[in-house]
């Protein structure tokens, strides 16, 4: 009888643990304090030798860069493609942690965003067709054209052009690849953008006979944006950059990218 009772005594007791069990299985796990968040870099693709998309991968100075950066902060990389004209909107909504896209630093966007220090300076530069660049031979008769001039919309580029370029015919396309092409076609006749990109888009379509005008019309800084308020990872950044500067990297980045 004794065994009897301790028989169900056990069964009871096996029955009540693996009931236990079962109803912590259904609680949600608490977030391991060990676990890295990844950094989620948001880019738009469609800027080379800065960040573009080659054989299905990223590529480019920005890319390189961010891998470097994930390294030196222990956080894994996600790249997340975002439109450019989203990317502070994204930011701002947590879906990116920095903004890693060959972004100008304008007093515009510094009221929206905390900026590391700028890593690269360059200028808006424009792209012709070969016959036509003996007639730009300066900043003055880029100006004063009364051609068709391509731009990308909301970029420094566009913004320079639409307040400079006062007898122009301006014209807005979606992607530089799309602007070069009208540049080629006749559609459009000069394309104003970011100088790193100019000279890679004139070196890999010189078959087209398109060439750079190598005047730059501006003077620009290329800089990682933030949200405003997260000075823990502004900080990080800011000294990141300050080693990579220091030991190297970031030469060796942008030689590899942008040769002289």
């Amino acid at each position: 009888m004794r065994l009897l009772k301790l028989i169900a005594l056990l069964g009871l007791t096996v029955f009540l643990q693996l009931g236990q069990a079962s109803a912590q299985a259904d609680k949600p796990m608490p977030p391991s304090p060990f676990k890295v968040e990844p950094l989620k870099v948001g880019i738009t693709a469609d800027s080379p030798p800065l960040v573009f998309k080659s054989g299905g991968e990223y590529q480019g100075v920005e890319i390189d860069l961010a891998n470097l950066l994930g390294k030196e902060l222990g956080r894994p990389v996600v790249f997340v493609e975002v439109p450019w004209e989203d990317q502070i909107k994204e930011l701002d909504a947590g879906k990116t942690d920095i903004i890693m896209s060959g972004m100008t630093v304008t007093r515009e966007r510094e009221t929206q965003v905390g900026f590391a220090p700028p890593y690269l300076n360059f200028g808006q530069m424009s792209l012709v067709r070969k016959g036509e660049r003996a007639r730009y031979t300066s900043v003055r008769s880029l100006l004063d054209t009364t051609s068709k001039v391509a731009v990308i919309p909301g970029t420094t580029g566009a913004a320079f052009v639409k307040e400079n370029f006062k007898n122009a015919d301006i014209m807005e396309f979606d992607t530089p690849d799309a602007a070069v092409d009208a540049v080629v076609t006749g559609k459009t006749d000069i394309f104003v953008y970011d100088s790193p990109v100019i000279q890679w888009l004139a070196s890999k379509r010189e078959m087209e006979d398109v060439v750079p005008v190598n005047i730059n019309l501006t003077i620009e800084y290329l800089a990682w944006a933030m949200r405003a308020d997260d000075m823990k990872l502004q900080n990080q950044v800011a000294q990141a950059l300050f080693q990579f500067e220091n030991d190297g990297r970031l030469q060796t980045v942008i030689n590899r990218w942008l040769p002289r």
